[in-house]
């Protein structure tokens, strides 16, 4: 036991150590962050997949995503905190095998890169549906395997490139939100019969339609739609300067709250919750509903951008992850192997390989293939956001953790740490009786065991001198 611990102290030193040297080489901006941060998250999960909390919750649902911001806050804030420390490659999965231990490393590596590839498939198939407004004849798995090799080309061309192509795709969708938001704004002061049926459709079943239970039953689908916050952390890497991270991810939960409950409150407001569609996007259609088909189909096209974004984002986090297992011997080290250009070419060959037997699964399954995708990629995000949330705590008992600055997101920490992480198992324990959710919960739980025994064999190359 004393020499595992002496193990253990020599491993966690030895991180630190080349942390400390890998600080202040990235080539990000603040603002290429803040709009890497906002891209990795805004996108089919909430253009396309709002529709099934608001059908659950009824207005409520506002309320779901006001408790999905605070959990976002809490567990960027974990990371932010470290991050400002320890700005490496690998980001959450090296803090976890530092702080709480190396087979927590591994899983926390691992689950994060297939709910990755998962998060990448499901963005494809919902891009592939939107397409197919335009194109109807076209099979959906050819648009959701072109839009594939387009974004692991874009990744393919380094750092920097990405930034610039994540930030003009954010200010796109976010511009449409806030167009969105606008236009409510015209109709409810432009036409008063619009604004007294608004208000009718609003209380007709009141606030709460469905009582708490709306409300927990739609918190999966809505932490789907924040899901992407581990892009962000993996980006912190990558900052010039790390002072900028605190900052950074401070601006990404703002505009990320706003743009989320405003729009909406916004949809609420001029479509009756009772007739949103859970096949295509509210938004879409409540344009049409509006009578403004043109504006409907324009919003449709940045529905296809924002997909293409989280998926850039995604691809882009999930090789930083793996490029970290593969240099801690946790996967084959080809995954680890970089061009001369420092493009990770190992990992974009693992990645592109998962994402096409991901593409492949999802059209081979009879039905409820984008929800199915959604709710095991949520299942994993609650197993990795429980992870950094943990490393957080043991940080925090550490005399770095102690003597170092907290950030503002983690405000009430401890306490609020510990109630997010209870927050988190109750939802978890919540949607295994929901019908729909259990056969996603399987899946989740038999990936689980496969990379904890997986782990298994893994560990003898690393007790090896």
């Amino acid at each position: 036991m004393q020499r595992s611990k002496q193990s253990m102290l020599i491993h966690r030193n030895q991180k630190i150590s080349y942390l400390s040297k890998k600080k202040g080489h990235g080539s990000l901006g603040l603002g290429e962050l803040i709009f890497i941060g906002v891209g990795g998250i805004i996108g089919a999960g909430f253009f396309l997949g709002s529709g099934l909390p608001i059908r659950t919750a009824g207005p409520s649902v506002l309320i779901s995503f006001v408790i999905g911001a605070f959990l976002t806050a809490q567990v960027t804030g974990a990371l932010t905190s470290i991050a400002t420390k320890h700005p490496v490659e690998g980001s959450f999965k090296v803090y976890a095998d530092m702080y709480i231990g190396q087979f927590a490393g591994y899983m926390q590596g691992w689950m994060y890169y297939l709910a990755s590839v998962l998060t990448i498939a499901s963005e494809a198939v919902a891009m592939s549906v939107f397409t197919r407004v335009w194109l109807p004849g076209v099979p959906l798995w050819i648009f959701a395997s072109v839009y594939s090799a387009v974004i692991l080309l874009i990744n393919a061309f380094g750092v920097k490139s990405f930034g610039r192509v994540e930030s003009l795709m954010s200010i796109v969708k976010i511009a449409a939100l806030v167009g969105f938001i606008l236009f409510v704004v015209v109709i409810m002061f432009g036409h008063a019969t619009v604004g007294r049926f608004a208000h009718a459709s609003l209380t007709s079943a009141g606030f709460f339609p469905h009582g708490i239970t709306g409300i927990l039953q739609s918190m999966l689908i809505v932490v789907f739609a924040y899901a992407g916050i581990g892009v962000f952390a993996t980006a912190a890497a990558e900052v010039k300067d790390t002072r900028e991270i605190e900052q950074g991810a401070i601006w990404t939960i703002i505009i990320l709250t706003l743009v989320y409950v405003l729009s909406i409150g916004g949809l609420l407001l001029i479509e009756p919750w009772q007739t949103v569609s859970t096949k295509t996007s509210p938004f879409v259609l409540s344009l049409e509903h509006a009578g403004m088909p043109v504006l409907a189909y324009i919003f449709n096209a940045v529905v296809l951008v924002a997909s293409f974004s989280v998926m850039a984002g995604a691809v882009f986090s999930a090789n930083q992850i793996v490029v970290s297992l593969g240099k801690d011997r946790e996967a084959p080290r080809f995954v680890s192997k970089t061009s001369k250009r420092d493009v990770p070419y190992g990992a974009l060959s693992s990645t592109a390989g998962g994402i096409f037997i991901a593409i492949g699964a999802a059209f081979i399954l009879p039905s409820n293939i984008y929800n199915f995708l959604i709710s095991a990629s949520s299942f994993m995000t609650f197993f990795y956001w429980f992870m950094m949330l943990w490393t957080f705590l043991k940080w925090r008992n550490t005399k770095e953790g102690r003597q170092g600055e907290v950030s503002r997101l983690a405000f009430g920490q401890p306490v609020s740490t510990v109630i997010t992480m209870v927050a988190i198992v109750v939802l978890t324990v919540y949607a295994l009786f929901q019908k729909d959710q259990q056969i996603a919960f399987y899946a989740f739980a038999i990936i689980t065991m496969i990379i904890g025994v997986s782990y298994l064999f893994v560990k003898k190359k690393l007790v090896k001198p």
